[in-house]
């Protein structure tokens, strides 16, 4: 019992942060991105392994179908901006001015302020929360979304 607790405390936070790094603005997200020497598309992988996160959640009953709904649509447009045909939607000016990523910053803000109380949030460091043993941090042995692999 108290290891499904933790599992959910471990998504929750999980959550949390990857949508944090989804709502921040682009400065921030760029600066973040250096910090931890990172490139643009980390920030869809780590709401793609946010999924394991999202169906956790959901069966606990912490999030609700119209939540769902929401989380579904970033992945979605997330999705859409991926492969190489659309690498420029990856750069840090697509972060600033691209249509998909001011459309997915708005609905992370809208998801953080339901579930957290606000969408302001601290930036997570890089690797602080490990919510599921087999999700290894972004881009670890994954394709890239702008279909290039390192």
């Amino acid at each position: 019992m108290s290891e499904q607790r933790l599992s959910e405390a471990g998504a929750w936070k999980y959550l949390i942060e990857t949508l944090t790094m989804l709502d921040v603005d682009a400065g921030d997200q760029t600066a973040w991105l250096d910090k931890y020497r990172l490139e643009t598309d980390d920030l869809a992988l780590d709401y793609e392994n946010a999924r394991t996160s999202i169906v956790l959640l959901a069966e606990a009953g912490r999030i609700d179908v119209a939540m769902e709904s929401r989380l579904a649509r970033i992945d979605a447009i997330l999705d859409a901006m991926s492969g190489a045909e659309q690498a420029f939607r990856w750069t840090y000016e697509a972060l600033t001015a691209d249509a998909g990523w001011l459309k997915v910053r708005q609905l992370a803000r809208e998801a953080l302020t339901e579930l957290a109380g606000t969408w302001q949030q601290p930036l997570p460091p890089w690797g602080s929360t490990v919510a599921f043993s087999n999700c290894p941090g972004p881009s670890l042995g994954r394709p890239r979304r702008t279909g290039v692999d390192r």
